[in-house]
């Protein structure tokens, strides 16, 4: 299933067509897709662009050795295998608008869509994180995934998981930002930029329930909690009604 909009015009999720595995000629045409966006990105304004290799999506069907079952150049029969359609997209947005203009979105340990596990996962990350860094890139973005359901009874916790990459990304990647977010608070925020972890601390559904999530953690006013059951849904409830914080001793205007 997809989300998206249904024949009678309804939102929500719809069944999605059935895939089939890229051609090997076909993958050079992707690849100059994603820097046909990023050009289109420049001439609409944009700093940089972020691409999206996380959460099961194309880059990381290319990289999971349970997923990738192709046979090719791109075939799970090596590390360097797997990650050359992420470093092949790489470079090619880096020519069109300079690697300085670039992200990556990743998720080591990510099971977001039932992606499964896998053994080398940390060798695999830390190559490609090196790979990446080597290209002077602007930032890696991770998302922790810890707590979500389909994460494998009795493993580490990702979240130590992740942190023990990241500081294994410092040595490979020293001069490339690292970003994280996924159940961030200030507290767990502040420790890491402080031990020098990450370089930046994002902040999603804090934000979708906070419009003043910056002057709530600024003065440790409390939040709001989001409420999961509006997401998706595509009307206003849910994303632009969470109240700001007011303070007790501020007057209500009117």
């Amino acid at each position: 299933m997809a989300f998206g909009r249904a024949d009678d015009g309804t939102i929500g999720f719809v069944p999605a067509s059935r895939p089939r595995a890229l051609d090997t000629e076909e993958v050079a045409r992707v690849v100059e897709d994603f820097a046909t966006a990023a050009r289109n990105a420049m001439s609409a304004g944009f700093d940089g662009v972020e691409l999206h290799a996380a959460n099961g999506y194309l880059f990381d069907q290319f990289l999971n050795p349970h997923i990738n079952d192709r046979t090719d150049r791109y075939s799970a029969a090596t590390i360097q295998r797997r990650m050359r359609f992420t470093l092949e997209v790489v470079d090619a947005v880096s020519a069109a608008i300079g690697p300085h203009r670039v992200g990556i979105r990743l998720t080591p340990y990510g099971v977001i869509g039932s992606v499964p596990m896998f053994d080398d996962a940390e060798e695999t990350y830390v190559a490609l994180g090196k790979a990446l860094g080597e290209r002077g890139i602007a930032y890696f973005h991770v998302m922790d995934q810890t707590g979500f359901f389909n994460t494998p009874a009795g493993q580490k916790p990702t979240s130590e998981l992740i942190k023990e990459l990241l500081i294994k990304w410092r040595s490979v990647a020293p001069h490339t930002a690292i970003l994280l977010d996924g159940g961030m608070t200030k507290a767990r925020a502040n420790e890491l930029i402080t031990n020098g972890v990450i370089d930046l601390a994002g902040f999603g559904q804090p934000f979708i329930a906070n419009p003043d999530l910056v002057a709530r953690l600024r003065h440790d006013w409390p939040l709001n909690q989001p409420d999961r059951a509006t997401y998706y849904e595509g009307g206003a409830h849910g994303y632009v009604d969470y109240p700001p914080y007011r303070p007790a001793d501020e007057p209500v205007a009117g």
